[in-house]
């Protein structure tokens, strides 16, 4: 999963994978979990993102979630 700050974007904001543990994946029950820890929300920026979500079998990269999301700054400090 890739979050930009906008689609064509070349900076990324969250890169989440199996590899870096933000990502299970459970294949017989067809459940795919993303967890991004508070630090890493934290560090997020107040502003609008775009994310996509692929799949990578090794032969076929299917995209099966597309967004877009906003962020916004704190009120309360």
């Amino acid at each position: 999963m890739t979050v930009r700050p906008f689609v064509g974007a070349s900076t990324t904001t969250v890169v989440a994978s199996t590899d870096n543990g933000m990502i299970s994946v459970d294949g017989p029950n067809g459940r795919i979990t993303v967890t991004i820890d508070a630090v890493t929300t934290g560090n997020i920026s107040a502003g609008r993102y775009a994310y996509d979500l692929v799949v990578d079998s090794g032969s076929v990269i299917t995209r099966i979630l597309e967004g877009k999301f906003v962020v916004t700054g704190a009120v309360t400090i």
